[in-house]
């Protein structure tokens, strides 16, 4: 009697165990499925009167999507091509939604020497 009741029990266990081993497989979303490139214009980048350099421009929601938490990221390198600030900037306020069209203007101040020229990027998150 005492081996069958164990028996049982080492089946509800195993059966048990399969069960949550065998939950829903799928995929993650991926913070990159739901970045979206954004546009950008009227770039100005140059050595402000502090020694800083002052990143200036409008970032443009070219997309069909809402967007949220936009963000300016900018890199800077010297002559030889080597990164000498790398840095980012929210420019819309948290939880806001940045509609296809809508555009936003942002100007702030980067600390870097010896820059010699710039790649300048856009980004919001995409609202499903």
């Amino acid at each position: 009697m005492t081996s069958s009741v164990l028996l049982v029990i080492i089946f509800l266990v195993n059966l048990t165990a399969n069960q949550v081993n065998s939950q829903e497989q799928g995929m993650i979303n991926s913070l990159s499925s739901t970045i979206i490139n954004l546009g950008l214009k009227e770039i100005e980048v140059g050595e402000s009167s502090t020694g800083l350099i002052s990143v200036k421009g409008t970032a443009i929601n070219n997309s069909t999507f809402d967007a949220r938490d936009v963000k300016v990221l900018v890199e800077l390198f010297d002559s030889t091509n080597t990164t000498v600030s790398e840095t980012s900037r929210f420019i819309t306020p948290a939880s806001s939604t940045f509609k296809p069209g809508y555009e936003r203007d942002f100007y702030f101040f980067v600390s870097a020497n010896n820059v010699d020229h710039y790649k300048i990027t856009a980004e919001g998150e995409k609202i499903p």
